[in-house]
């Protein structure tokens, strides 16, 4: 049942990261979609403010143009009466006819300019509404998506329990002893003082324990070596348990590293 579990959460993995690598480049998309919407926005609110204003001045100058022309008349009897002659009067009457058609015409064509960049302004606000939607519903997603990724790992951990620790053996005083004339005489190219010390090393390390484990590390032996530096000594064909191999390759690993490679530092 373990193992069935372990390997549908190992199969379920890859998909969910892939599926959430999916909502992140489209949660991106959507992101740079909303920042253009907004940018075309902000570009059409400055035209349509521009286009009110070249209105009113349009507006303006015709007005203008038409008081500069003829001082506009009460009515058409009193354009009649002010003029010097019949012609005069329909001149009149013609350049002022003409003047407010072409206000007329100009106020139609802008005010539908105006119109058209009102209805591009409302298509945009729609299509924001919606780029929002999606951007909630992916940032849902993945919100999801990481919650499921959290819970697959926490599937694999809670369903592989760690290996039981090795059974901590005691060790007889007189094994204690054997231990450290095994240490001195293992370190013993290495100077008195160093075998010395090195045989403080090994019982704070490990209580002169050969059979030694690190319940957290898995660190094992005499002077606790981890799985991956044994295996870079000339002694990782043999056990670490074997309280000779691990005093040889703890003198060796002193001599070519230091004192570094231990956590324990005695005086």
């Amino acid at each position: 049942m373990v193992l069935a579990l372990v390997s549908l959460v190992a199969a379920a993995q890859p998909a969910a990261a892939a599926d959430e690598s999916n909502v992140r480049g489209r949660l991106a998309t959507v992101a740079e979609q909303v920042a253009a919407n907004a940018r075309e926005v902000s570009r059409l609110e400055k035209e349509i403010a521009d286009r009110q204003v070249r209105i009113e001045r349009e507006r303006a100058q015709l007005r203008g143009l038409a008081r500069a022309i003829y001082v506009q008349p009460d009515s058409a009897v009193m354009l009649v009466a002010q003029s010097p002659t019949l012609g005069d009067a329909v001149t009149r009457i013609n350049d002022l006819a003409s003047a407010g058609e072409r206000g007329r015409a100009t106020k139609t064509a802008l005010d539908r300019d105006l119109y058209q960049l009102q209805a591009q302004r409302l298509e945009l606000a729609t299509r924001r509404a919606e780029l929002d939607q999606q951007k909630t519903e992916l940032e849902a997603e993945y919100a999801r998506l990481v919650a499921q990724a959290a819970a697959a790992a926490a599937a694999r951990k809670a369903a592989v329990p760690p290996p039981p620790p090795a059974p901590h053996v005691a060790v007889p005083a007189a094994a204690g002893g054997d231990m450290r004339a095994l240490i001195l005489a293992a370190w013993a190219p290495l100077g008195s003082g160093t075998a010395g010390w090195a045989v403080r090393l090994a019982q704070c390390e490990s209580g002169l324990n050969p059979y030694a484990v690190n319940r957290s590390s898995g660190a094992a032996g005499l002077f606790q070596f981890l799985a991956t530096t044994w295996a870079g000594t000339p002694w990782r064909g043999q056990s670490p348990f074997d309280p000779n191999a691990n005093a040889q390759a703890a003198a060796w690993l002193y001599a070519k590293y230091g004192a570094g490679q231990w956590s324990c530092h005695p005086a």
